[in-house]
């Protein structure tokens, strides 16, 4: 093609039309620079192309993860409902003794001391490089702020934790009824709730919850301070929870309608 270009430009210069010449460099010329554009075009169109199948690879990525965080979410939603529970029917036989049940203080009180600690997955699909894919500034948006919100989260679940380290196990140990409480534990179904699984086979140390140290215990008012706390902080998390799954709904809604 080039070779047949050049024969046309020296047949014009051999027969001194100069005129048709020039006309024919600029044709040529325009010619080539359409030529670029084009080249320039398919090779955008391609790298657009790209970087779509990459945005679509990473949807589906956050979808499957934000589906397992909401997912894990709603079970520790869950804890926390049997635990604030738990602990009113506590506090309800703490200020009418006549309401209370003896067999069923161990097993409230081994639901009052799980611990419902949120941990989604965290990566770099949300930050960086990861996140100049993501097209929808929506989504963008929602994402950025993820971590800052579920950071809020971590915040009062270290205080529980705190909490349940620095006085609630001291207080088992102090009326010696740790043993009492692994036992509890077990035959209540709480520690199943901790591990967040069906398959965990039913342990026993062979002995039978002693009721009476259980209602010394009840009758503790330090037990009291810990049923308290354990309703305020569980609720508080469970409000800083639903907003939480708020934003995680609204990721993957918005994710949804991304996906192609």
């Amino acid at each position: 093609m080039i070779k047949f270009f050049r024969q046309i430009r020296q047949s014009l210069i051999q027969k001194n039309q100069m005129g048709k010449y020039f006309k024919y460099a600029i044709g040529e010329i325009l010619l080539v620079v359409i030529g670029i554009l084009i080249a320039l075009q398919i090779n955008n169109w391609n790298e657009n192309r790209k970087l779509r199948n990459s945005e679509q690879v990473l949807l589906l990525q956050l979808k499957q993860e934000f589906e397992s965080n909401l997912e894990q979410l709603n079970q520790k939603i869950e804890m926390r409902e049997i635990m604030v529970n738990s602990a009113k029917k506590l506090l309800h036989m703490i200020d009418d003794k006549s309401t209370m049940i003896p067999d069923s203080i161990a097993p409230l009180i081994s639901f009052t001391r799980m611990n419902p600690t949120f941990d989604p997955i965290r990566n770099d699909l949300t930050t960086g490089d990861k996140l100049s894919l993501i097209s929808d500034a929506k989504l963008k948006s929602l994402l950025t702020k993820w971590e800052s919100n579920a950071l809020q989260l971590d915040e009062s679940e270290d205080r529980w934790l705190y909490s349940l380290d620095t006085y609630f196990r001291p207080l088992l140990y102090e009326h010696n009824l740790v043993r009492d409480m692994f036992e509890s534990n077990y035959k209540s179904g709480s520690m199943g709730l901790m591990t967040l699984t069906n398959t965990i086979e039913t342990a026993s140390t062979n002995k039978s919850v002693d009721v009476d140290r259980m209602i010394n215990l009840l009758n503790d008012s330090r037990l009291e301070s810990h049923l308290a706390w354990t309703v305020g902080i569980n609720t508080f998390s469970n409000e800083e929870s639903m907003t939480l799954k708020n934003h995680i709904t609204d990721i993957l809604n918005t994710i949804e309608a991304e996906i192609k």
